[in-house]
């Protein structure tokens, strides 16, 4: 699939938050004399800021989707719909699962991270099954739902909320469980937040279960002193796992199989091979799993991509050692949280529906 041009190749693997930066600069990474590949198994990215939005209904569907094929097409490159199965990195060349190959002069990967399921869970990650949970939640003949999440990281937690608000406004009725297995729901988070969440769920009407591992059945969870909790719907924010790709391809990984990648975000097996986003172990460690990492990433990839293939110095990624995250707890509030400081109000939520509108529009 290499063109005839002999320009150098640069595959975005993945359209992810990561990839994002680069594929907004296709035409200005042709202009430089560089052809340009999109390879995902969708044309869309559901963008993470908004998807509980999405669940409750403050966001339309169509909101939290950012056409990442027709950005790169925009610019002159071209989209490849596949996922890619093994990576050939002697060769340079990706192997999707239907058996193409696309060859590349250098790779970014942003595959991105599901979370961990069982049973017939849904995992809340990737975010684009929220659709589907919103869909299936307000179906005809659906009926009051037992839902039941397991999971109290800010991911379910938040997921969770907006569940209920759903509930709610639709009065459909139903009720929703949180099982988390640790003493404390959003174990990262500083103890105020961790009090603000659990007073928000309990109002909100959400049953919370806490210290308490959850082993996932067709239908029903079994914890740990034996009570089986029966449920029409699970969903599963037990944390994420990487696609299962590099390890299967021979490349360096961290613990978990993420890809390895070193302070240019470069994996070791070919100083061509870049990566960001969740799917990555950032000099062998994962970092928090929050898209503003992600996006802080973008820019590094983009030139760093550039300079490989020029023989140009790369550049260096630091993570931030403090970061913003807003939590939208479905009731017209939100939890900010940076480092030890928890505010939660109407103004937090203000600040993510616009940071994330503004971000939204950046790539629309």
């Amino acid at each position: 699939m290499r063109g005839s041009s002999h320009r150098p190749t640069i595959v975005l693997a993945g359209g992810g938050h990561a990839n994002l930066f680069s594929l907004r600069r296709a035409a200005e990474l042709a202009r430089r004399g560089f052809d340009v590949v999109l390879v995902d198994p969708s044309e869309h990215l559901h963008y993470s800021g908004m998807a509980t939005g999405v669940v409750s209904g403050a966001h339309a569907p169509s909101e939290n989707r950012i056409g990442i094929r027709r950005l790169v097409e925009r610019g002159g490159g071209r989209f490849v719909g596949g996922r890619v199965a093994e990576v050939l990195y002697r060769e340079r060349a990706l192997v999707l699962e239907d058996g193409r190959v696309v060859p590349y002069d250098a790779v970014s990967f942003c595959l991105g991270s599901e979370a961990c399921g069982g049973g017939d869970a849904v995992p809340v990650k990737p975010v684009a099954n929220l659709e589907g949970v919103r869909n299936r939640l307000l179906s005809p003949g659906s009926g009051a739902a037992r839902v039941l999440l397991v999971g109290g990281g800010a991911a379910g937690c938040e997921v969770a909320v907006n569940v209920a608000r759903l509930m709610r406004d639709s009065g459909s009725g139903g009720e929703i469980t949180v099982v988390e297995a640790g003493p404390d729901l959003l174990p990262t988070s500083p103890q105020r937040a961790r009090r603000i969440m659990l007073e928000r769920l309990r109002a909100g009407g959400v049953g919370v279960i806490l210290g308490q591992k959850a082993s996932l059945r067709p239908g029903a969870a079994v914890l740990e002193d034996g009570t089986r909790l029966e449920a029409d719907l699970i969903l599963a924010a037990t944390g994420v796992a990487p696609p299962q790709v590099f390890a299967r391809s021979g490349l360096a990984t961290g613990d978990d199989g993420s890809l390895w990648v070193n302070r240019h975000l470069q994996n070791p097996n070919d100083e061509r091979i870049f990566g960001g986003g969740d799917a990555v172990a950032y000099r062998g460690t994962r970092l928090p799993r929050f898209g503003v990492f992600a996006v802080h990433q973008g820019p590094v990839l983009y030139r760093n991509l550039q300079a490989v293939l020029r023989d140009e110095p790369l550049a260096p990624y630091e993570p931030q050692r403090r970061y913003l995250y807003i939590l939208d707890l479905g009731d017209a509030t939100g939890l900010a949280i940076y480092g030890p400081l928890t505010l939660r109000g109407r103004l937090p939520l203000r600040l993510k529906h616009k940071i994330d509108k503004s971000f939204v529009r950046e790539y629309g």
